[in-house]
């Protein structure tokens, strides 16, 4: 029983820090730049007004 609390409780990690770099997981990654694309289209609607 304890095993399976183990693996649960487990998860990975999105982003961490390494030897003086920013490591982020591909979902991670896909979701900061799907956001900053949303900010530009609405940046750039604001712009055009």
């Amino acid at each position: 029983m304890q095993a399976e609390n183990k693996n649960i409780t487990q998860r990975k990690k999105s982003f961490f820090y390494k030897n003086g770099k920013m490591y982020f997981s591909k979902k991670t990654e896909r979701k900061i730049f799907f956001l900053l694309t949303i900010v530009m289209l609405i940046l750039g609607i604001f712009a055009k007004c």
